[in-house]
């Protein structure tokens, strides 16, 4: 998996995104999944939003 690192239960880590929102066209909002081996969050929908 791209980009991908393996953690230990309580560790924590960074994800680097880098978004183009375009220029001139309101708002722009954009969605990351995040998957992982937690059985009770497997997976975790970050929301970005730009005003340009």
């Amino acid at each position: 998996m791209a980009g991908s690192s393996h953690l230990k239960a309580g560790e924590r880590g960074w994800i680097k995104v880098r978004v183009n929102f375009g220029y001139g066209m309101g708002t722009i909002v954009k969605t990351v999944l995040v998957f992982s081996n937690d059985p009770q969050r497997p997976m975790v929908t970050l929301t970005l939003s730009a005003d340009n």
